[in-house]
């Protein structure tokens, strides 16, 4: 079985752009890929003192969201991974752990 990833991004504009991040044989992979991409962008954003929320809002207004789906056609956004989760963990940790 295969593992799409697929980021949108532009998600507030009147039409989501779509980009193929990549294919992969195991989910394991298909979700580290989702992660790397999320990652990117928080280090891109973040700042010395910057408090979490503001991070987190900054990745929901700009950021990509990857989604993951199987090659069998069966399932949206496989279970295993959720984008915004990962975001709010990542930005509490980025930050200091500070809420």
């Amino acid at each position: 079985m295969t593992f799409f990833v697929e980021g949108l991004s532009d998600h507030r504009a009147s039409e989501t752009r779509v980009r193929r991040i990549g294919d992969y044989q195991t989910l394991t992979e298909a979700i580290a890929a989702a992660q790397r991409t999320i990652e990117a962008f928080l280090q891109r954003e973040f700042k010395a003192g910057m408090d979490p929320k503001t991070l987190f809002a900054r990745y929901q207004e700009q950021g990509e969201y990857p989604f993951i789906f199987r090659d069998d056609d069966k399932t949206f956004n496989v279970p295993g991974f959720n984008h915004l989760h990962y975001a709010m963990t990542r930005c509490t940790e980025l930050c200091g752990g500070r809420k």
